[in-house]
């Protein structure tokens, strides 16, 4: 399960980036790695090359990998474009069903084990 949920976050986190591969390579360390390159904190540190809108989308595929991002709602209304945007509310659509599915198999599997 934890390498299907860490595909799926890659996959959520392409849609993001817009499927930039600047910044995928950046995260990852070749187009099948599904782990992240180097802990949430030195990918951060490392960032500082790119853009800010470019930054800002950086902080939220970390969140969505791991949680380790930190990104602020008010850097996503107001620092990424309109097309960042999309991405974004695309992005985090699928992440919420991904979330969501995981909930439905947790409660199944809990029913299963308590007879």
């Amino acid at each position: 399960m934890h390498s299907q949920m860490a595909y799926q976050k890659k996959e959520i986190n392409s849609h993001l980036l817009g499927s930039d591969q600047r910044l995928l390579d950046f995260l990852y360390d070749s187009p099948t790695a599904v782990s992240l390159r180097d802990r949430p904190e030195i990918l951060l540190d490392d960032s500082w090359e790119f853009s800010l809108d470019e930054r800002v989308l950086i902080r939220a595929a970390l969140d969505i990998s791991c949680g380790g991002g930190l990104v602020f709602l008010g850097e996503l209304l107001s620092d990424l474009s309109e097309k960042q945007f999309e991405c974004l509310i695309k992005a985090l659509t699928r992440y919420r069903e991904m979330h969501q599915s995981i909930q439905i198999y947790s409660g199944y599997q809990k029913r299963l084990e308590n007879g």
